[in-house]
């Protein structure tokens, strides 16, 4: 056996645990009713920094706290999903106005209302980096090289044990 084969083991046994907990991070939470996101800009730093990802758990807006970050459907971005922190909460009749900003905006600030019997996501966590990732996957470029290209090594694997003799068969081998 090679010196290397328990480091490759072990480096193996390694970088799948990582894998399988950020699959867990990102997965498990859509059976809880939360949703990951991941940060495009800055504009949350540096709580949360642009290529983080987000988890957000639904929540009433009744619910939502000063200080909370949400995210939510931004009417003065043509709806786009965005992550801020409520910096106001108003109640007015059946619905409720937030006035929300992130951290590292000056004075940029939005003004929305939600139904008070609707729905937003309140961040319950942030994975640094993981974002990156999710966005990368989502290029032809990520895909060949996280999908396609692991694939095709197993298979190459796999064809190799198949076609590969036996050990104790090979020729030259004088067993008697």
């Amino acid at each position: 056996m090679s010196p290397l084969r328990p480091f490759a083991r072990f480096t193996a046994w390694v970088v799948a645990g990582l894998v399988a907990g950020l699959l867990a991070a990102m997965v498990l939470p859509l059976a809880f009713g939360a949703r990951p996101y991941t940060v495009l800009s800055g504009s949350m730093e540096p709580a949360i920094a642009a290529g983080d990802l987000v988890v957000a758990k639904r929540t009433a807006p009744a619910d939502v706290r000063l200080g909370d970050v949400v995210t939510f459907e931004n009417p003065q971005r043509g709806n786009r999903l965005t992550t801020h922190r409520v910096g106001g909460i108003r109640r007015s009749g059946g619905k409720i106005e937030f006035v929300t900003k992130g951290d590292a905006n000056t004075n940029a600030t939005e003004r929305w209302r939600v139904p008070a019997d609707g729905e937003l996501g309140r961040v319950a966590y942030r994975v640094p980096l993981v974002g990156n990732v999710t966005v990368f996957a989502g290029t032809p470029l990520g895909f060949a090289l996280m999908v396609a290209v692991p694939l095709l090594l197993l298979a190459i694997n796999e064809l190799l044990r198949i076609w590969r003799p036996p050990s104790g068969d090979r020729v030259g081998d004088a067993r008697a």
